[in-house]
């Protein structure tokens, strides 16, 4: 290596870890100026997943037949008011009471629905905030502010899984933004939501399971990732759904005779502890909820109930077809009035998330394909390519490349679970629901990190993504300031 090369190679990477730092510390600064404004409460369950941090607070928990606390109404009709529900109740008076709440469930609470893991550690970091900053007038903040910090230690720990892949700066730049490039992922870093948290989660499942694909070793953490993130939530956990698919792919074609160029070596005890770990929390909590319950699902999801198993079927076939990929603009959170230079950098970020969709997606399906690969030498036996016991004596076959083993798993995992949710609402609970984009956002880091991996023979792909994820954020942030 040449001495101007040297120098280039050390410019990238200091220009790298500058635009990461300074990219996390303007949405660090962002989202918390935003979560202590006092906003309106949000439309996507923040009225039960607010409630819920209250009660914990409080030392107690919602069940199914639990009434939205006083908290809660007080800091609607005295403080936040609601984004999309006008409540003609002021503050204090007879009107602002639970049984006057104008929501679909009337004065229950749906949060029960929800672990109390992200709760817990709101709470957590309440008592933390509250001993340095001191107590805030409304609670309601401080939640939000944990929110923000979730999401911000998503996007770093984002950043870290790349570097520790081996991607240099632009790609840990593109892994830190690109999978928040949206209002529609963002916005949650300013509401009390559990869905802050699924950028995080998403990072540890994929980080320990493209480590385990590509080494072979590490499956213990693997296990531990999936674990934590099944515990916050069950979208959460969605990844590591997208590794029991390529773990069962790949037993399949272990019996076919095919052998992988990486020393990774499934087993069927790998499917069953990720089926386990994904499966079992859902059923224990379940039995948990019923036990505590005063009214049935019948009675608390009315509005939602399904009209017929015709419908259903449908509502199940649309799930196929439709897009579920998490970045969308939706102009979450944009001031009304930006001024001239503002305006020019909202336009700027309004067409990024088509384009994000269009560059990971795309990359997703030209690397399932084999388009996009590895430039690897012509390949030759070794003994990491064969483990011990896959031998079957016919002719040695290329190896099945394990990165397009997971882009493939990742796509059948993105098509999959929408119509299988559906269906599972429509048997458990009774409901008939679209399934929202906004449940995909902890696929985003595993999505990601592959296209990444795979174009790394083309520098300019993680450059020109890392360019388009900046650009995205920082036009969100500026227009939401």
């Amino acid at each position: 290596m040449t001495r101007t090369t040297s120098l280039r190679s050390r410019a990238a990477s200091w220009l790298g870890v500058g635009v990461l730092v300074a990219g996390l510390v303007l949405t660090l600064v962002t989202t918390w100026r935003l979560a202590g404004e006092g906003k309106p409460l949000s439309p996507v369950d923040e009225i039960a997943h607010a409630d819920t941090a209250f009660k914990v607070h409080r030392g107690t928990y919602p069940y199914r037949g639990a009434d939205i606390g006083r908290p809660l109404v007080d800091t609607w009709t005295c403080y936040s008011g609601h984004q999309s529900i006008a409540w003609q109740a002021r503050c204090g008076s007879a009107k602002a009471v639970p049984s006057r709440l104008p929501q679909p469930t009337g004065s229950h609470t749906t949060g029960y629905i929800h672990y109390p893991t992200y709760f817990v550690a709101g709470e957590g970091f309440r008592r933390a905030h509250d001993a340095v900053a001191g107590e805030a007038r409304w609670e309601l903040d401080t939640y939000r502010r944990f929110a923000a910090v979730v999401a911000v230690l998503g996007m770093a720990l984002c950043a870290y899984v790349a570097r520790r892949l081996g991607l240099g700066p632009a790609g840990q730049v593109a892994a830190a933004f690109i999978p928040v490039a949206a209002p529609s992922v963002l916005v949650y870093s300013t509401m009390v939501n559990p869905m802050s948290a699924a950028v995080l989660c998403g990072a540890l499942v994929a980080g320990a399971g493209l480590r385990w694909l590509l080494t072979g070793r590490g499956f213990g953490w693997v296990a531990a990732a999936t674990a934590v993130s099944a515990a916050v939530a069950v979208t959460a956990s969605l990844p590591a759904g997208v590794l029991l698919v390529a773990v069962l792919l790949g037993l399949l074609l272990r019996l076919r005779g095919r052998r992988f160029d990486t020393p990774w070596d499934p087993r069927w005890w790998h499917a069953a502890v990720l089926a386990g770990l994904l499966v079992v929390p859902i059923l224990a909590y379940g039995t948990v909820i019923d036990a505590r319950a005063t009214i049935d699902d019948a009675t608390l999801y009315a509005p939602y109930a399904r009209a017929g198993w015709e419908q259903v079927a449908l509502g199940v076939w649309a799930e196929i077809f439709a897009s579920h990929l998490p970045w969308v603009e939706d102009g979450s959170l944009v001031r009304p009035e930006l001024g001239t230079v503002r305006t020019y950098v909202r336009a700027a970020g309004i067409g990024m998330p088509l384009l994000v969709t269009a560059m990971v997606g795309g990359g997703l399906i030209a690397g399932a394909t084999g388009v996009l690969r590895r430039l690897d030498l012509p390949w030759r036996p070794t003994s990491a390519t064969v483990p011990e016991g896959q031998s079957d004596g016919q002719p040695d076959r290329e190896p099945v490349r394990v990165l397009q083993l997971a882009a493939v798993s990742a796509l059948l995992g993105l098509l999959a679970y929408p119509p299988l949710l559906r269906l599972l609402n429509a048997v458990n609970v009774g409901i008939d629901y679209p399934v929202v984009s906004r449940y995909s956002i902890s696929l985003a880091p595993f999505f990601v990190l592959v296209v990444l991996l795979l174009a790394r023979d083309h520098p300019w792909f993680a450059r020109v993504l890392a360019a388009v994820g900046v650009i995205s954020v920082a036009a969100w942030c500026v227009s939401a300031w």
